[in-house]
Parts: structure tokens; C-alpha cells; sequence
């Protein structure tokens, strides 16, 4: 390891930069391919590296293992002369890792995850009817492409999917709908008939848990199929007349196409009739007897979409499928012991009732606005992916956004987000793998989450009113999980993970206050929570903060789902980043009976000096056992880490350089302790060690403990999970290492855990902890604003980029503000730097731009800068290695527009 460029100054090291191409998913590496498709909060549908879609998890239930048969895609190509040639676009499924890469894998797969496991109703199918022979899986989230080949079809057959995804449009990103647009590009010199079809199972009465075979199950009966065309379109809207309108299963489905003269089946039982049809003449029968399905079984629909392909030319097929089931229920267990009776039932709902009554609805809404649906996606991914950064940095950042999207997290009727932990899986262990993990909202994992808060901050905001507002308990204390709905009572005692109510999750609610605020601008939202804020922070520092000298000893419960004891800069760090914070805070909302910026400012002062004082070894941070009161066998609990090095002990740096709150502790140090943990606690394989209590990685993978004892001193009983590997801090900690300068580490890690979820083994859209999808994943999200410098302040409305990586002198990258995102690039010569800010989607204002010197022997001695095209008054500031353009007056850019500076 090296701390060369270990500086703020611009990096060009083009040469650990790997090119920046589309990663393709081919071979074994498709086994566990599973990336999620469905709105924020409509639960998903997995897109699966064979071409199946599978984790149907979209009837308000977790599900990671739910399967609805009978529905899937197919393909029949007719030339002038010959044979037709018919396909389901799925290849057959891959076989079993032939070795285990760790113990406690589950059907030849890897510990801890399931993605690779496959239906028997799938593979009944594709030994029923011919599958394409390969398929090659391109995802770059939100968007999956599939490229089916196969020598026996003369066309060359492509997918694209998706579920509309728009940051800052919360409504968009939140349709129960999903996209496929299939293509067939005809290379030779004759005209072919092409035909797509879709089939998909009336589904609803489904529990979302219970095994479907064929077309039965306990909760079908009354199911019907009704077929309407309409406007060029075709639909199939599939209910279920048997159900009660608040039966938890009750809703709609809808599948429908956008293509003309599409022919239909509203009703099928029997596979080999269905395809006999589809094969015969690439058309179906359009038979439909509106009959409800007898009891225990259901009914399959199926669309097929004739084209004529001219030779050399491209013709698409395009369908919908969307559904609607409006009665979200709370279906896990609360914690606590506060619902006695759990017979009840409590109404949730979901927010796209708000909009539509039914999956018809939500699709005609698709039809309708569709060209904007499918060119504001693709315009997002195109402006994520149109980037310098390396592509694993790229690809850790959008395919944990996933999270937001997945059934981790729910969008319930009153228009508030709230969220699981993750989802139960094979991580979680026992037969209980049905339901969100860990209820709900948990404050100490959500304090690594960013992607949430950067692309749809409005919902983040609704989990800040529900700590602030509707957790609080009257001595200021929140707990660390949300009781819903939230007229039932509080979780006031023992909660579990940890007993007590967490401390990082309480400071970490600061933290997030300030960064919305810094997000939205909105000083009367600010306002809001502000009494709040201060009747919060009074509560830590009275109750944790008992000396008064800015340092935290007692007990200190948290994330790693127990109670540290002893002054230590995980939690250190945290606390001195909420005192600045809070400072920040009361400057904005200054007014009679507000906080004392003062006051918080002299507590972060007092604790900087002594966090440093008794936790500084001279080379990290420790875990100093000062615990006042505490007996000495409070050590060796599973709760402290004595001299070890831990991963998370900057974790509140982290958030201060995300926050542009400056350092904590000295910067040397911070920068000797990273470089520590990169030491030390970065492993290139794992063979002889035992990862415990639960195992993340591979004995050939690497990746980054969560503490180490290099010196030794390792208590006989210490830290919980010190042993494991999470990706939520691997994250962190390169990111941290982004801030840093130390590049090529910060690389390392990223590419590490990249290595490990690369298809073969993990899914790249699961990284999986207590649960699959898990939320501290999002961690991901800093690493692009590290590795663009990025600093935002809408009350300001300022923007600041110093990039860490540059390729050939330049850089290039993804931002979003308060009202808009697009793309910022920076180009350097001997004789001038320039940057551009292009709007893509929204608007910008700017008051002030702030650029980072490319070279430190330049002065800025002209600076020009242009608002869509026009030219304006600047003036200049240069403060160290950092020049801020300040606008004469605040200057918008809309979109497709530009503002580029000169200097």
C-alpha cells in the first residue's frame, strides 16, 4: 500500500482506470443473475440471467423464492421457404457449481444466497419446449438487455426490460409496471415473418407464498380474463371475481402490448396446446369465453405480436405487464410484544392507489405517457453510464440503488416510505424465509444508506417526520425501529438488535436531518423538526455525554446488534459530526428558543481533542474500555474491541465529508487510520480463516473484515460480527479512501466486492447481510460523490466538484441537485480548465460553482463562464487550491441546457 496522491489535488491515474464498456453476463456467470424489476414500493419481478422471470414478489409479501408458472416469452421465425423455428426465450437452467465455493451453500451455490436456485415448474417448462441456446445478460440498472442466440434462428432476437425509473420523480418510479420491448433484426436478404408471444398467469388469489403448480392452488377460483382492443393496443385484464375487495390477495393484473393487429388466447390450461397454436402460423386464435376459472384453478392468458421484418431492418414487440393490489397489510411480526392481538389486521395500503384503481389503469397510464416513460429511463441510464469513472465503481452504484426498489422497502397510502433491513433469504437462516428481515426502519443500518436520499429525496424526507416526529419519546430518545400504522403505540422498552435503543441510530438521525436540509433547501421544513432536532440532541449529550467533555464511555448500543462500552470513534465520530451538524442547523434557524450554535460547537471542540487524547494508538483509532461503572467483565461480552482494528471506526468522517462538515480529527490521523484498515483488515482470500457467525465471502474472494487485532490483544470474546464481511462497509470505507486520495485502495475494494457478486456465485443486483437486498448496501451510492468531490447545498444553492479520478485529463460524471441531474465534465490543458454542468432532466440554480485547480503551479487569472449560451458576470474567489465562481445573480439552467466555466 501506498499513500502517494494522498491529497485533495486531482488524480490522473488512467492507468488503474479499467475501460469504461458494458459488462456482459454470459456462461456460468448468468447463474445467479437476478435483477429486480417493479416501482418504488410495488414489489419486483426478477429478470434472470437464463431469460425467466422468477422472485415474484409483487402481492404485498416478501418472497425471494416465489414462482408464478406458465408466463413467459417466446419467439417463432418463418422464412419464405422452410420451416418455421419457435423458441421460449430462456435457455435451459445452468447446472450446480459442481464444487461448493464455501460451506452452507444450498443447491451447489454460494453461503448465504439463493438466486441461483430454479423452480421445478421451471425447468418442467424448458423440458416441455425448445429454449434458445445462450443467453448473454447486459445490466446496467435500471435497464436489462438480453441477447437470445441461437444458430437455428435467422433473426437476432434482443430484450430490453425495465420498470420506469426517474430520479426526483417519485410517481414515475413508482408504476407496479414493467416494460419489455423485444426486437428481431433480420440480417439476411429476405423478408420474414416474426411473431412474439406472452404468456402470463391469471395470478391473483395468490398468497405470494404457497406453491403454484401448473395452474393450481388453494387460492384460486373466480378467476377471469377479459380481453380488450382498443386504440391499436391489446390487453388481457386478469381478476378475480371470488375475492373480497379488502382480501389481503385481492387486485388486478394486467398484460397487455402496444403493437397492432396482436392476436390472443384469454384463456389457456393446457401447455402443448398453447404452443401447438403459436407455432402453426405465428398467431393465435383470439378465443375468449369471459368464464370465471373453476374452483382451486386459474386461467393463463397469452398475446402474440405478428411482424414483418424486411431484410436488414429492425421491428419491435412491445409489451406491459402491470398489476395492482392495493391492500398492504402489516404481514410480519412488530416488535416488542405491542400488537397482543396478531389477528388483526392493519391496513397500510400502497401509494399508486393514490393514482390508479386498477393494473389496467396503470397500463393504459403507460401507453399514454409511454415515449416519455422509456426516454426519460434510458435518458437516466445513458447520463449515469456516459461517465470517466471505471465501470465496477459504476456498476456498485446504480445495482444497489436496486434496494430502493425492491420489496426491502414499501410506499404505503399516506404517501410515507418505510423499509426492512432486507428481505428474509437464505442469510437469514431457519425455515422463516418469507417476509421483510428486521422491522422496520431501522435507524442504525439505515445511517449508511445514500441512494435513496440522493435520487427520490422526497420520500427520505418522510423517514426523517417519522423519527422526529412520530418516534420520539418524551425524554428525546428514539427507538431504532417504527411500529406502523403510526397510531399504534411506540416501542418505549427492549427492542432487540440491540436491547436499547440504538445511540448511532439517534446521531445518525441528525446527520440525515442535515443532509435533506442540504438536499431541499427548505428552511421552513428545517424549522419543522428543528425543536426536535435540539429536544434529541439534548437527550444524547445530557444521557451519553455525562462529563460533559464532547466523549461518549457508557454504553453505547448499536448496529452490530449490541452495546459497546468505552470512548471509540465509531461512535465518536458520529457524535462529533452530529454536534457540527446541529451547529449548522441552528445557524440556519435562528431564531427566540432555538439551539445555541455555540453550545455545539464548543462540545465538538472539547470532544475532537480528547476522542484523539484516548483513542489515537499512534498508527488507529481504539476502543478504549473507560466505561464508567462498568465491571471488567463487560469487556469480554461480545461488546468491545479493545486494540483492534476496526472498519467502521470513521464512520461519522464519512458522513462529514459527505455533509462538508471538514475533519473531526486531525487529518493525519484519519489518514493513518484508513490506510490501517486497509492494512489490516483487507483480505485477498479467506482460505483457513473461519468467517463467523455468518459467511459472506468465498475462501478464494477478497474483501474487507470488519476488525482485525494486528498487535494482538483480540478479547476472548469480542465484537460481534467482527468476523464477517459486509459491502455497506466495504463501501464506506472507499469512499472514505476516495475523500482521501488513496485511489488505487479505494479501487481495490470496490473491484473486490464487484469480483465477489459477479453472477457466478452472487447475484450483482443482492448483496445480501442480514437478509437479501440489504439496505446498508446503499452505501454505494458515495463512492460517485467521493470520486467527483461532490459537495451540494441547495440553501445555498452551491455545488462543489474536486474529482479524485481523471483519465487523460478529464472527467466526467453523473450529479443530481434539488430540481435536477445531469452530467458534470472537466477537461484540462496547459493553458485552460474547463467544466460544464449540462442539465439533462429538471432545472439547476446556481448561486455558486466551486473547481478544484487541476495543477497547483496555475493561478486562475481569467475566469469566463456561460449560462445557456449567454455569457455572465462572475466574481472569483481562490482559496487555497479551490476557485469559486460566485454568480452576480443566481443563474438557472434548464433542461438541455449548459453552464460552462472557463478559467
Amino acid at each position: 500500500m501506498s499513500d502517494e496522491g494522498a491529497t485533495h489535488c486531482i488524480l490522473s491515474i488512467s492507468s488503474a482506470i479499467p475501460p469504461n464498456a458494458m459488462k456482459v453476463y454470459s456462461g456460468e456467470h448468468l447463474r445467479c443473475v437476478a435483477l429486480p424489476l417493479g416501482g418504488i414500493g410495488t414489489g419486483t419481478i426478477s429478470i434472470c440471467g437464463d431469460g425467466s422471470l422468477r422472485q415474484w414478489e409483487i402481492v404485498n409479501q416478501v418472497n425471494h423464492q416465489g414462482y408464478v408458472p406458465q408466463s413467459f416469452f417466446a419467439v417463432r421465425v418463418q422464412p419464405p421457404r422452410g420451416r418455421a423455428v419457435a423458441k421460449v426465450l430462456q435457455m435451459p437452467p445452468l447446472p450446480p457449481l459442481s464444487s461448493p465455493p464455501c460451506q452452507g451453500g444450498e443447491g451447489g451455490g454460494a453461503a448465504s444466497v439463493s438466486d441461483h436456485l430454479v423452480p421445478d415448474e421451471l425447468r418442467e417448462l424448458m423440458d416441455d419446449l425448445p429454449g434458445v441456446e445462450a443467453v448473454e445478460f447486459v445490466g446496467e440498472y435500471p435497464i436489462a438487455q438480453l441477447t437470445y442466440k441461437d444458430d437455428a434462428l435467422p433473426v437476432a432476437v434482443k430484450c430490453e426490460c425495465f420498470s420506469p425509473f426517474v430520479p426526483l420523480n417519485e410517481k414515475d418510479s413508482g408504476l407496479p409496471a414493467i416494460v419489455f420491448i423485444f426486437s428481431a433484426h433480420n440480417p439476411t436478404e429476405q423478408t420474414l415473418s416474426v411473431s412474439f408471444l406472452a404468456t402470463l398467469q391469471n395470478f391473483v388469489g395468490w398468497d405470494n407464498v404457497s406453491l403454484i403448480r401448473e395452474n393450481e392452488n388453494f387460492g384460486y377460483g373466480g378467476n377471469r380474463n377479459t380481453v380488450l382492443s382498443l386504440n391499436g393496443w391489446t390487453a388481457i385484464e386478469m381478476r378475480n371475481d371470488r375475492l373480497p375487495h379488502d382480501a389481503p390477495t385481492y387486485g388486478t393484473v394486467c398484460l397487455a402490448t402496444l403493437n397492432a393487429g396482436a392476436t390472443f388466447i384469454a384463456e389457456w390450461e393446457e401447455l402443448e396446446s398453447l404452443w401447438d397454436d403459436f407455432v402453426h402460423d405465428g398467431r393465435l386464435s383470439d378465443a375468449a369465453s369471459g368464464q370465471p376459472s373453476p374452483t382451486w384453478e386459474t386461467w393463463n392468458g397469452a398475446l402474440c405480436v405478428p411482424l414483418t421484418v424486411e431484410p436488414h431492418t429492425t421491428q419491435d414487440a412491445k409489451f406491459l405487464l402491470c398489476w395492482h393490489f392495493p391492500n398492504r397489510y402489516v404481514n410480519w411480526t412488530q416488535p416488542g410484544g405491542i400488537i397482543k392481538d396478531q389477528k388483526s389486521k392493519f391496513y397500510l395500503g400502497n401509494a399508486y392507489n393514490n393514482h390508479f384503481g386498477s393494473a389496467l389503469a396503470v397500463a393504459e397510464y403507460v401507453r399514454d405517457h409511454f415515449d416519455r416513460l422509456v426516454g426519460d429511463t434510458r435518458k437516466f441510464r445513458e447520463t449515469f453510464y456516459d461517465s470517466t469513472l471505471p465501470s465496477p465503481l459504476l456498476d456498485a452504484v446504480t445495482s444497489q440503488a436496486s434496494i430502493i426498489r425492491t420489496p426491502t422497502g414499501m410506499w404505503v397510502e399516506d404517501g410515507t416510505f418505510h423499509a426492512f433491513e432486507g428481505c428474509h433469504g437464505a442469510s437469514t437462516g431457519g425455515a422463516d424465509r418469507v417476509g421483510g428481515c428486521c422491522p422496520l426502519n431501522c435507524t442504525h443500518v439505515w445511517n449508511y444508506e445514500m441512494s435513496l436520499a440522493a435520487l427520490f429525496p422526497a420520500l427520505e424526507r418522510t423517514m426523517r417526520r417519522t423519527d422526529l416526529l412520530v418516534q420520539m419519546r418524551e425524554d428525546g430518545s428514539i427507538p431504532h425501529r417504527t411500529i406502523v400504522p403510526e397510531y399504534l403505540p411506540r416501542l418505549w422498552g427492549d427492542i432487540g438488535g440491540p436491547r436499547h435503543h440504538a445511540l448511532d441510530g439517534m446521531l445518525g438521525a441528525v446527520l440525515k436531518t442535515y443532509r435533506e436540509f442540504r438536499k431541499c433547501g427548505d428552511v421552513a421544513w428545517l424549522a419543522n423538526l428543528a425543536p426536535s432536532l435540539r429536544k434529541l440532541m439534548d437527550y444524547i449529550m445530557r444521557t451519553f455525554d455525562a462529563q460533559g467533555d464532547g466523549v461518549i464511555r457508557g454504553e453505547q448500543p448499536n448496529t452490530y446488534d449490541i452495546h459497546t462500552y468505552g470512548s471509540n470513534t465509531f461512535i465518536g465520530t458520529l457524535y462529533l459530526a452530529a454536534l457540527r451538524a446541529m451547529e449548522e442547523m441552528a445557524k440556519i434557524v435562528a431564531r427566540d428558543g432555538a439551539a445555541d450554535p455555540n453550545v455545539y460547537r464548543e462540545r465538538f471542540e472539547q470532544g475532537r481533542v480528547n476522542y484523539d487524547r484516548l483513542c489515537w494508538n499512534g498508527e488507529y483509532f481504539i476502543n478504549n474500555f473507560d466505561a464508567p461503572g462498568e465491571p471488567p467483565e463487560t469487556y469480554n461480552q461480545r461488546n468491545c474491541w479493545g486494540p483492534g482494528c476496526h472498519a467502521d471506526q470513521l464512520l461519522g468522517q464519512w458522513w462529514a465529508h459527505e455533509l462538508d462538515l471538514g475533519y473531526l480529527l486531525p487529518e493525519a490521523h484519519v489518514k493513518s487510520a484508513l490506510q490501517a484498515i486497509m492494512r489490516y483488515n483487507f483480505r485477498e482470500n479467506f482460505i483457513g480463516f473461519k468467517q463467523d457467525p455468518r459467511q459472506f465471502a468465498s475462501e478464494h474472494d477478497r474483501g474487507l473484515l470488519i476488525c482485525t487485532w494486528p498487535h494482538g490483544g483480540r478479547p476472548e470474546s469480542p465484537i460481534l460480527y467482527c468476523d464477517e464481511v459486509w459491502t455497506g462497509i466495504e463501501y464506506e470505507v472507499a469512499a472514505l479512501l476516495l475523500w482521501e486520495g488513496f485511489v488505487e485502495d479505494a479501487l481495490k475494494i470496490v473491484q473486490a466486492v464487484r469480483d465477489r457478486y459477479d453472477g457466478r456465485e452472487r447475484n450483482p443486483w443482492n448483496e445480501v447481510e442480514c437478509g437479501d437486498h440489504y439496505a446498508r448496501a446503499m452505501s454505494s451510492w458515495t463512492l460517485l460523490t467521493a470520486a467527483s468531490g461532490f459537495r451540494y447545498n441547495a440553501h445555498a444553492a452551491s455545488i462543489a466538484f474536486a474529482p479524485r479520478l481523471v483519465a487523460q485529463n478529464e472527467f466526467k460524471s453523473f450529479f443530481i441537485a434539488a430540481d435536477g441531474w445531469g452530467t458534470f465534465a472537466q477537461r484540462t490543458t496547459t493553458r485552460q480548465q474547463t467544466a460544464t454542468l449540462e442539465v439533462k432532466h429538471g432545472t439547476l440554480t446556481l448561486k455558486q460553482l466551486t473547481l478544484q485547480r487541476a495543477r497547483k503551479s496555475r493561478q486562475a487569472t481569467e475566469v469566463a463562464a456561460t449560462v445557456a449560451g449567454r455569457k455572465t458576470a462572475v466574481k472569483v474567489k481562490v482559496e487555497g487550491n479551490d476557485v469559486t465562481i460566485e454568480f452576480r445573480r443566481p443563474v438557472t439552467a434548464r433542461e438541455g441546457e449548459r453552464i460552462d466555466v472557463s478559467m
